[in-house]
Formats: structure tokens, C-alpha cells, sequence
């Protein structure tokens, strides 16, 4: 299949979130860590469950303890993950209830996501 026949039947749905923002985005784990998270579950999720996540999925530096750890994963979340990703338009974010919500554009960027996933798996063995 030539490339060009390749990208007009291809599964990729489209977005209004620009590739650049949406690979800028993709590059952080921890925004990789929050849309999975996100298109796992059904319905709006909580900051809280989304650290829980994380603390599950990763190890702690070397040197910070589990507390200190949760606490910096909370700060990143609360001050730069989610504010980017809702800027971006991926998801919803009310701070207040610290509640997150998909929009339209998360699910149009899953294809991006499991690609970004496999190289992670990829390296990461």
C-alpha cells in the first residue's frame, strides 16, 4: 500500500488540536499516564485516583521517599499536566472538584497515545 493511500484510509480520526501540541504534549509521561488513565475508565476521574495511578505505575527516584513522591506527582498534576492538557483541549479540568473529564479531542488522540506507549514500552525494555 503506497503511503499516500496509506494516510487516507487510515484509523486516525481528526482533531482540532494541532500535531505539534499534540506530539509536545505525548512527550511527557506523565500527560501519557493521565490520558490512559482517562480513556481506561468510564466517566470523569479525580486527581486523586489519577496520582494513585501513577505511584502504581512508577518507581520514586532515587533518594524521595513514597510521600515525597506522591506530593511532587500531586504539584505536577494540579500545576502543569492538567493545565497543558486542558489547554491543549484533551481534556476538561475544574480545579476546584479537581475532576477530569474526556472531551471530544481525547479520544481522537488514542491513536497518537498507543503509538506513543509502544516506543515507551519499546525503550523501556
Amino acid at each position: 500500500m503506497e503511503f499516500d493511500e496509506e494516510l487516507s484510509s487510515s484509523s486516525v480520526t481528526e482533531t482540532t488540536v494541532s500535531v505539534d501540541e499534540l506530539f509536545d504534549v505525548l512527550a511527557r509521561p506523565a500527560n501519557r499516564y493521565v490520558l490512559t488513565y482517562l480513556l481506561r475508565d468510564e466517566g470523569p476521574v479525580y486527581a486523586h485516583e489519577l496520582v494513585e495511578y501513577i505511584i502504581d505505575e512508577t518507581d520514586p527516584p532515587e533518594g524521595l521517599s513514597e510521600r515525597e513522591y506522591r506530593g511532587q506527582i500531586d504539584s505536577r498534576l494540579l500545576h502543569v499536566s492538567l493545565p497543558k492538557l486542558e489547554d491543549v483541549g484533551l481534556i476538561e479540568f475544574d480545579g476546584r472538584r479537581q475532576r477530569i473529564s474526556e472531551t471530544d479531542e481525547t479520544t481522537a488522540a488514542l491513536p497518537y497515545l498507543r503509538f506513543a506507549l509502544v516506543q515507551q514500552r519499546s525503550h523501556d525494555d
